[in-house]
């Protein structure tokens, strides 16, 4: 083949590519693009995926084609999440009628190291959404990080896992966005009077009994006080639907919450919004609600009054009892619930779909800006308008390995 012939085919390849990037560019630009959610199967209720299914409705009505991407044919969508958030497409990873292209937005959360393994040669856009620090550490190998898979964009809850991902993985490394996870209105005080139960959670169920137990040997006068592990009535006992568990925390007039490797802490926050003061053990990453930041953004120190917090598991029983005493005895001040409410009204789903909106609008016209990029380079030789344009060439989602999460 002439060296004449040879440089023609380059030309004529470029040329396909530029096409195809404009088929792109249109489909973009009248909202035509895939957004693609992987989401993890679960029966029992977990803050992240509940966030996910938001994540998606929140682009739905943006006007954009969601998908919910997930391992199993014989996926359940969770019952435990609004109706109205699970109204997507589900389709499996291993689907072979499920293509993606450059115009298109594939959503992967930090447990899925292996999706990003195998979809990191897709030419679609992938985004990392961050809510877990343990998670994102265990999903990797030491010396790897997200940059291996071609992630260079990241979404995550707060300033705090933000600056955690910095310190350990690079600053300028990534693209990261935050927001501020929303608290459903449901869970909003109501007029119901609190009872003396005490809803409790946590990983570890061997430590909510051994706190129960504790509890009850320092205050046996307290026999009668009612600890709710928060499952319906049923038997055997089943997680709830989040509104019926709203419903159920604000009968209660305190909350005990145990979980170390937390990177955001839900929970507190829902007792925030309905009055019910939570008795934590302070995690590992501080709750970016606790922390007061200065103007130039930086932590300057915990919020005082935001409920009960230790470092000291052996301080919760005793810290239970002493939040009782001031209940039964009327003595807990306007002052403690004022501050909570503050707190839980900087996370409304509002607000949480206002940035978010913004977030993936960002990520939208930065890839409009790339492909134009693409297309204006000096190297890119110019079209023939004689001929038609190519349609883009759509790429196959690799199956997902059976692995545990």
């Amino acid at each position: 083949m002439s060296e004449e012939l040879l440089i023609n085919e380059a030309q004529k390849a470029e040329l396909e590519k530029i096409e195809k990037i404009k088929v792109s560019l249109a489909k973009m630009a009248n909202k035509k693009s895939k957004f693609l959610f992987c989401v993890p199967e679960s029966q029992s209720p977990t803050a992240s995926v509940y966030e996910i299914y938001f994540h998606a409705t929140v682009v739905k009505n943006m006007g954009f084609e969601v998908i919910i991407l997930v391992e199993k044919g014989d996926y359940v969508v969770p019952a435990w999440v609004e109706k109205e958030l699970t109204a997507h497409k589900h389709i499996s990873m291993a689907d072979p009628k499920l293509t993606v292209g450059p115009e298109d937005v594939m959503v992967i959360p930090e447990i899925y190291s292996n999706v990003m393994e195998q979809t990191k040669n897709l030419p679609c856009v992938r985004v990392g959404l961050l809510q877990s620090a343990d998670y994102m550490t265990s999903a990797l190998i030491p010396g790897t990080d997200w940059t291996a898979f071609n992630i260079h964009d990241i979404i995550t809850t707060s300033t705090t896992l933000k600056e955690w991902v910095e310190t350990f993985y690079g600053k300028g490394k990534y693209n990261i966005r935050t927001y501020n996870i929303g608290i459903p209105d449901y869970f909003e005080r109501t007029e119901v009077p609190q009872k003396p139960i005490i809803s409790v959670m946590g990983r570890n169920a061997n430590e909510i009994s051994k706190l129960v137990k504790l509890f009850f040997a320092k205050y046996p006068q307290y026999s009668w006080v009612t600890f709710d592990p928060m499952l319906t009535k049923s038997k055997p006992p089943q997680p709830m639907r989040r509104i019926d568990f709203a419903k159920r925390l604000q009968g209660n007039f305190a909350a005990v919450w145990i979980d170390r490797i937390s990177s955001f802490g839900t929970f507190p926050l829902e007792c925030m919004k309905a009055g019910v003061i939570p008795i934590c053990l302070k995690p590992d990453i501080m709750p970016e609600y606790m922390l007061e930041r200065d103007e130039n953004g930086v932590a300057t120190k915990v919020v005082e009054g935001a409920g009960v917090w230790t470092e000291n598991y052996y301080d919760l029983p005793v810290l239970v009892g002493e939040v009782l005493v001031k209940f039964l005895d009327d003595a807990i001040t306007p002052e403690l619930y004022k501050t909570m409410s503050k707190i839980a009204s900087k996370y409304s789903q509002e607000a949480a779909e206002k940035r978010l909106n913004e977030v993936y609008q960002e990520i939208v016209d930065q890839r409009i800006t790339l492909l134009n990029a693409a297309i204006n380079s000096p190297q890119a030789p110019q079209a023939d308008p004689s001929q038609p344009p190519t349609q883009t060439v759509d790429i196959l989602l690799p199956p997902v390995t059976e692995e545990e999460k």
